[in-house]
């Protein structure tokens, strides 16, 4: 196969928007298509450039973090805005996740990695197991990313609609390759990223300093299991993976009850406590585009000409806040936009004083706890209850407010109560949500698990060039 074609196809995915255009695959370092994917060189540069790609302002550089909150109830849109965000968080049909396209081509890259690397002859076992690793921890996130957009949780299925996304495990080089694959169900694609995640964390390795926060790593790979598993009510898999992610030593968890120390978590390039981020250097800034930029005006002015500031926290969202919750102080500024009283967010704030470069936190070692805790409670009994408290209450402590006593479904609604709070503006907020299979109570009205608008739509140029795709529900 020639290697020109493989470097210039390899961002061909399995749609029809993603076969129509050919796709930059170079890495930040352009190199010669010689030593494309028969060398470390070649597919060392496209996993660097798999891992740029994610910090487009259409994933997670902005719209998966900031839809996530609007399409659930912590955020709303301020009366004075620049009509971004608008139909999401006023739950239009198809005013969604819209990334399906955008995915697929990542995915086949870390599918051509992981099909090359033990092929190339001048990296050694633990290079290639290093990079493999990587490959197989990226197309985790990315599939359980779309699943959870695009199809209903395996837990709270509605009405058997049980699908979720198709699976493409084979690298795509050339379009002639491309096959209409049908979707797998839900459970089968949980399936998929457990096996990915299962494989990678044999792969890889915690190595010291900040390289093991912006590229995965064992502690990483770890902390996203957890997740995968709470998420698919595999309680003790979820305790087991968030203790090896915080014994790992990638993330420490700032314990430091003052509302400087929790501006610390955000307001540096590398967050201590991050067990996986995406690094965004000045060169991949989104600029206007930038997930500070909708939450805020450059400076926190009001007259700023750079930012919107147009998604703001709701008001059910700010009830959530008890009295004496730092945090509140912490990640929150009043301001006055265009006469309305807002709050602009601040988990984002111009790391170093550089505008639109806050590297995106995306697995903090806080979830952990909170995924442990909420594990412990759903297991039940004294014990486990125990465990669950003590979690929980290092949240409740650092945020300055007393520990719980709660037991039972009342302390299920504590821990659930302090993950929304803590990981407020974050991106996890409608996963929540779904995942429970709970109704969306906004300020503006409710959106019932069960309608349609919980799931976005398949693309259309999708459907037109698959006939073996389904379409979501009601569209």
């Amino acid at each position: 196969m020639k290697k020109n074609i493989i470097i210039l196809l390899a961002g061909c995915a399995i749609g029809l928007s993603s076969c129509k255009k050919i796709l930059d695959t170079e890495p930040r370092q352009s190199i010669s298509s010689d030593v494309a994917l028969n060398s470390a060189a070649g597919i060392r540069g496209l996993l660097n450039n798999a891992y740029s790609n994610l910090t487009q302002s259409g994933l997670f550089g902005r719209d998966i973090i900031v839809q996530s909150e609007v399409l659930a109830d912590n955020c709303r849109i301020a009366t004075s805005n620049s009509n971004r965000f608008v139909n999401e968080a006023n739950n239009q049909p198809r005013a969604h996740f819209d990334d399906y396209t955008t995915i697929y081509p990542i995915i086949n890259k870390a599918n051509l990695i992981i099909d090359y690397i033990d092929k190339v002859a001048d990296a050694t076992a633990a290079q290639k197991a290093s990079i493999k690793g990587q490959a197989l921890f990226l197309r985790a996130l990315l599939y359980f990313t779309l699943v959870n957009e695009y199809a209903y949780n395996p837990k709270q299925i509605v009405n058997s609609f049980n699908l979720g996304v198709p699976i493409s495990l084979k690298g795509v080089s050339t379009v002639s390759q491309i096959e209409g694959l049908p979707r797998a169900t839900s459970a089968q694609v949980y399936d998929q990223v457990k096996a990915d995640l299962a494989a990678a964390i044999t792969l890889l390795d915690n190595p010291a300093g900040n390289n093991a926060k912006i590229y995965a790593s064992k502690g990483g790979a770890q902390a996203l299991l957890s997740r995968v598993s709470l998420y698919n009510q595999e309680y003790q898999a979820a305790i087991d993976n968030a203790t090896a992610a915080i014994n790992s030593g990638v993330a420490t968890f700032v314990s430091t009850a003052t509302v400087a120390g929790y501006q610390s978590i955000f307001n540096q390039k590398y967050s201590p406590e991050s067990l996986f981020e995406i690094n965004i250097d000045v060169s991949e800034s989104n600029g206007t585009n930038s997930i500070q930029n909708i939450y805020q005006r450059l400076n926190n002015a009001s007259n700023s000409s750079s930012g919107y500031g147009d998604v703001v926290p709701s008001n059910s969202m700010l009830a959530a806040y008890e009295a004496g919750d730092l945090r509140k102080d912490a990640e929150l500024i009043a301001v006055n936009k265009a006469g309305e009283p807002v709050f602009w967010i601040q988990k984002y704030p111009g790391s170093g004083g550089q505008y639109g470069v806050d590297n995106i936190r995306v697995i903090r070692i806080s979830e952990m706890y909170l995924n442990r805790a909420e594990a412990y409670a759903r297991l039940g009994g004294a014990g486990n209850e125990d465990l669950a408290r003590a979690d929980v209450n290092r949240i409740r402590a650092r945020a300055g407010l007393p520990a719980t006593a709660a037991t039972g479904t009342a302390l299920i609604d504590v821990i659930l109560k302090e993950r929304r709070v803590e990981l407020a503006y974050e991106g996890h907020r409608w996963f929540d949500l779904t995942r429970l299979g709970m109704n969306i109570v906004k300020d503006n009205g409710t959106l019932l698990y069960t309608d349609f608008k919980i799931l976005p739509p398949i693309p259309i140029g999708e459907l037109d060039i698959n006939p073996n795709l389904v379409r979501n529900p009601g569209y």
